[in-house]
């Protein structure tokens, strides 16, 4: 993988010993294991410059209500001296997603058989309302769970190969030799196109009176099976983030957002909670403001964050916050739910002192530090990235006698980067680069029917999150995404192409080629007088080339 992908380690050897091997431990007797942290190292040494009151501008005297130069005497630092013993849920697979071994297993944890099944329902009720428009019953024949999975599978295809916004007839060419034999073999070009316009998530029946209700509900259902499943399966480990995605949408929806940036655009938007090890999704909502009660969530920053992390809260994990949860609000709510975290503040905020904001006043590579109960303000200035404001719950217990030494160890004209900043400049693009992943091999289709866009985007993380569970129950196996994409979608298409090899009414040599694509031979689905006559007239062919030939 290439592009920011490489600001996420997701193999590390470090987690390989974090994820202890069952010969050492078995996973069914332990349910957590017990980390030695010291603080003084794991939370980092921040360097900075003493802040000397007299040379010092105005606004850093600490007439500030809110910010102080000395760290608050009620907090806890007993643990940066040598650390402590504290129990951490050992991170991995969860339940089931230990068993799964093949790429078509670890996307079922997820896509599961419950979100077929009711995807086939309701499909199959909006067919039924589409029969009279056809005279033929063949046209508009229900579908099952094996079809639909059919269609999914051509969908992961089409985005392997960057087809997912063109037109999908070009897979389906079998006469040119230009589509993808694998495509064409399955199903129809017609047949994919009718059922990938009846795909409904939801009885088209009560749809107007539910919509009414409640916005999302034409796919709350399967949207909150799937993201159940996404932190059903998987056990996160200590570091998170947490940012926005956007997805892009031209349709007419109540809770499409406009994007000033890039070149004004719509779209969706997605608040992801990610593994900065694995790009794992662990957590997910949609940004659906004024719904109908009892759906109207809060969309403030702190509600938002305090919600997205319920899962992780009073487990000491460290949680990378984007720009927009990034407040002091949110990041003492979250440390109350002893949830650490670490963010960038906009330069516009009031409550940070002057001093802070201007890079001017800063030499290179030196840091201003302020203090406001458990959180910490970091002034940071570097030739490489300029001027860098964090807030963060992270490090409360550092050492100054420790940074002291580390000082006297340091080159006076070279200040190193504070640990915090390299942290936070390490997870800072985590979910951009989910986001990144999914546009490389997106699965989306043009639509103006926003149901399927969001399903488009489960997709999506769907298999993301399967790659990610393939790669830890088999981490000798080193295939990469695309591999891993294309073995998955032959998994899914494979029942339904098997079934379409018995259909009587397939021509003789459209068969043939789908038996050589299945590896089935040919006595296992020709009728034996057909096979009998074919086999005949082979012979006699031979024989008489062989005849004309002596």
């Amino acid at each position: 993988m290439s592009g920011e992908l490489k600001n996420i380690n997701l193999w590390v050897e470090e987690e390989a010993e974090y994820l202890l091997d069952d010969e050492d431990i078995k996973a069914e007797e332990v349910d957590y294991i017990e980390e030695y942290v010291d603080f003084s190292d794991e939370q980092g040494l921040v360097q900075y410059e003493s802040i000397v009151i007299e040379d010092v501008p105005h606004e850093l005297n600490f007439e500030s209500p809110i910010w102080s130069n000395e760290r608050p005497s009620n907090v806890d630092n007993s643990s940066s001296g040598g650390g402590r013993k504290i129990a951490q849920s050992r991170s991995g697979p969860l339940g089931l997603a230990k068993l799964a071994k093949t790429p078509s297993e670890c996307l079922f944890l997820f896509l599961d058989p419950d979100v077929i099944a009711t995807i086939t329902e309701y499909t199959n009720e909006k067919i039924k309302e589409e029969q009279s428009n056809y005279t033929r019953d063949r046209d508009a024949n229900p579908t099952d769970e094996a079809e639909i999975l059919a269609v999914l599978g051509i969908l992961f295809i089409a985005g392997t190969i960057g087809s997912g916004r063109q037109n999908i007839n070009y897979l389906f060419d079998s006469k040119k030799g230009t589509g993808m034999e694998a495509v064409y073999l399955t199903m129809t070009v017609h047949r994919f196109h009718f059922v990938l316009r009846s795909l409904r998530f939801d009885d088209p029946v009560t749809a107007a009176d539910d919509l009414e209700a409640d916005k999302l509900a034409p796919i709350r259902a399967i949207y909150e099976r799937i993201v159940n499943n996404f932190h059903k399966y998987y056990r996160p480990t200590r570091h998170l983030a947490l940012d926005e995605q956007i997805t892009f949408f031209k349709g007419v929806c109540d809770f499409r957002v406009n994007f000033p940036i890039p070149q004004n655009r719509s779209g969706f938007k997605f608040h992801l909670l990610v593994d900065c090890t694995i790009p794992y999704t662990c957590n997910m909502e949609i940004f659906l403001p004024n719904n109908h009660e009892p759906y109207n969530l809060s969309n403030a920053p702190e509600d938002v964050a305090l919600r997205m992390t319920e899962s992780v809260q009073g487990k000491n994990k460290i949680v990378t916050l984007g720009a927009n949860f990034a407040t002091l609000e949110v990041i003492k709510k979250l440390h109350e739910k002893r949830t650490m975290t670490i963010g960038e503040v906009n330069k516009s905020c009031p409550s940070i002192p002057k001093a802070f904001k201007v890079a001017k006043r800063h030499e290179d590579s030196s840091t201003l530090v302020a203090y406001h109960e458990s959180v910490k303000l970091i002034s940071h200035v570097s030739k490489r990235r300029g001027l860098c404001i964090l807030m963060s719950s992270h490090d409360t217990g550092e050492d100054d006698e420790q940074t002291d030494k580390v000082e006297e160890e340091t080159d006076s004209s070279v200040a190193p980067e504070p640990k915090l900043v390299t942290q936070y400049n390490q997870y800072k693009n985590v979910v951009k680069t989910i986001q990144q992943m999914c546009s490389m091999y997106d699965t989306s289709r043009s639509t103006r029917r926003w149901p399927l866009m969001i399903f488009f985007n489960l997709m999506n993380l769907s298999s993301i999150n399967a790659w990610c569970i393939y790669r830890l129950n088999l981490p000798e196996s080193n295939v990469n995404r695309r591999d891993f994409l294309v073995d998955m979608a032959l998994e899914m298409i494979r029942p339904h192409a098997r079934r379409r090899l018995d259909s009587k009414a397939l021509p003789r040599t459209l068969k043939t080629r789908l038996g050589m694509f299945l590896g089935v031979a040919p006595e296992e689905y020709e009728d034996r007088e057909v096979y009998r006559e074919l086999v005949c007239d082979t012979i006699i062919g031979f024989s008489s080339q062989h005849m004309f030939a002596l």
